[in-house]
């Protein structure tokens, strides 16, 4: 039984500001969905997911495509649209945003249909006679909440996973990089199908009023604590949940790495988007042997990264880093730097932002301790902290005292060595000599462990996750009664007991039991229906 809302009528008084984050200039104001509005939107995505359901999955598919052609010849409009709003450098908006939304929809073109067609399955001997199959159905509607960081990205992708999978969807962007119209302007000038995806603006009220319209499934991308609540929402409803939440992800380097290839690494994946990647390397943890001389290359190439601050220019083509995205954000990276220099921590380089801007610089931290804030809490800016470890042992402790589990790397020239730290590592993903590596595979799923949410997205357990994954069982039209039916004897009993017996027994003594007992439980049931 469904249960109701008692929330008060709910008008959307909020009006958004979406400012440009480098030169504070005003973008556009927007206002919130009224309840009326969020209704709508749900009553067109429930009609329009009766149509996407009835197409074959090469037909979704064949939608796809109308997207992705789309993307790609105004592929430097939507560029333009990210790098208004979230400040990042335009090579980035087109490498993290543009082509993992592009390289989904090529992947699953070559992968959808055999991962959602009809399975068959084994039939136990003891339905013999009988055909198992599994279907994957779509779920019905969806809804859908992005982050404000990757805002192209991490709507896109589940959007069009769910798409594929024949959902309809209602997706509530973030207040804070909203990028008005324009997902609408994608799929209603690709010809995509009429309807299929809703957009509804707003904060958190508009994201709680979706929930109380109690869509099929909701996706969520964001924080632990706006995860927490969500989660908490859901459950009145009893809605499947999947929530991509923070990381504080490890980076394990031990002594026989590269160097320099590791360095270069390390920075890339803890300052790419000016650290605003749940997956960003915030924690370096490298072997003591190589400690001193991994600091020294660390600064040097930290150094050597173009800021807007350092090159005198926002010209987003020539720089590494671009503008930290959100003020509430910048200020709590500064109040962690805060916390850890009262408690003793170093800072080599940054640690606070330009006067009067978003721009950030590249941060190293050392001497950190537990005690301290940016010990455990995700930071999300452009700042990396380096420990040293003596040995392997140590190096995954270190790793696991986390109340996250996204993602992580761990270096080595020894391949083996490696992979078993991969595995000691609790953690949703990790990379081998590499950083942020798996999220470059359209195949491999996506998602994190303990504070860091559940379920995963992409790949063939992305179509699941957007699935009913029903079970069939299909039995002959016929006059045969089965023998474990009413009523039960005492002779029904022993038989099924020496049945449960053999069936286990293993080998051709076993099937041979198996095929006895049964005949004889057979013959038991025509006896009474004779």
């Amino acid at each position: 039984m469904a249960i109701s809302t008692v929330s008060p009528p709910f008008e959307g008084t909020m009006e958004l500001t979406i400012k440009n984050p480098r030169t504070g200039e005003l973008l556009y104001t927007l206002p919130e969905a009224a309840e009326a509005a969020i209704g709508q939107a749900f009553t067109k995505a429930r009609a329009a997911a009766r149509s996407i359901a009835s197409l074959s999955v090469p037909q979704r598919l064949e939608e796809c495509r109308k997207l992705k052609r789309y993307i790609s010849l105004h592929k430097e409009d939507i560029v333009q649209r990210i790098v208004d709003e979230t400040g990042k450098p335009r090579t980035e908006a087109i490498l993290t945003e543009i082509y993992p939304a592009l390289d989904l929809i090529h992947h699953y073109e070559k992968t959808a249909p055999k991962v959602l067609r009809d399975e068959k399955h084994p039939t136990p001997l003891v339905l013999m006679g009988k055909t198992s199959k599994v279907y994957y159905e779509p779920m019905g509607t969806v809804l859908i909440i992005s982050p404000w960081n990757y805002p192209f990205n991490l709507s896109f992708t589940p959007i069009i996973t769910a798409l594929i999978a024949g959902n309809a969807v209602v997706f509530k962007p973030s207040e804070h990089t909203p990028l008005k119209g324009l997902l609408e302007d994608i799929f209603e000038k690709s010809g995509f199908l009429k309807d299929v995806v809703q957009v509804v603006y707003g904060g958190k009220e508009v994201g709680s009023r979706c929930i109380d319209q109690q869509p099929d499934k909701i996706f969520f991308t964001g924080s632990e604590a706006a995860g927490k609540a969500i989660m908490a929402h859901a459950a009145n409803y009893l809605i499947p949940v999947e929530l991509e939440l923070g990381g504080k992800d490890p980076m394990v380097v031990f002594d026989d790495v590269n160097i320099n290839r590791c360095v270069n690494g390390a920075v890339w994946g803890g300052m790419t988007n000016a650290g605003q990647t749940c997956t960003s390397v915030e924690r370096i943890l490298v072997q003591q042997s190589i400690y001193p001389k991994f600091i020294e290359e660390l600064k040097r190439e930290i150094a050597e990264l173009t800021t807007p601050a350092n090159c005198g220019s926002f010209d987003d083509k020539n720089i590494d880093i671009g503008c930290m995205t959100a003020e509430f954000q910048i200020r709590k990276v500064e109040a962690q730097i805060q916390d850890a220099i009262e408690k003793g921590a170093t800072v080599h380089c940054g640690g606070q932002r330009e006067p009067g801007s978003h721009v950030f610089p590249p941060t190293l931290i050392t001497g950190i301790d537990p005690s301290m804030k940016i010990y455990a809490d995700e930071t999300f800016g452009p700042v990396v902290t380096v420990m040293p470890f003596k040995d392997e042992a140590e190096a995954v402790r270190l790793a696991n005292d986390s109340p996250y589990g996204l993602s992580a790397s761990v270096w080595s020239g020894d391949l083996v060595r490696a992979d078993r730290v991969a595995r000691a590592i609790v953690t949703g993903n990790v990379s081998i000599n590499n950083v942020l590596a798996t999220q470059g595979n359209s195949s491999l799923p996506f998602g994190g462990v303990k504070q860091s949410g559940m379920g995963r997205y992409k790949g063939a357990h992305g179509l699941y996750s957007f699935s009913n994954i029903k079970s069939i069982l299909v039995d002959r039209n016929s006059g045969r009664y089965e023998p474990i039916w009413y009523p039960y004897t005492k002779e029904k009993y022993g038989l099924i007991s020496r049945l449960v017996d053999a069936s286990f027994l293993g080998g051709l003594a076993g099937l041979i039991q198996v095929a006895l007992v049964g005949l004889k439980l057979e013959r038991l049931e025509k006896k009474r229906h004779l």
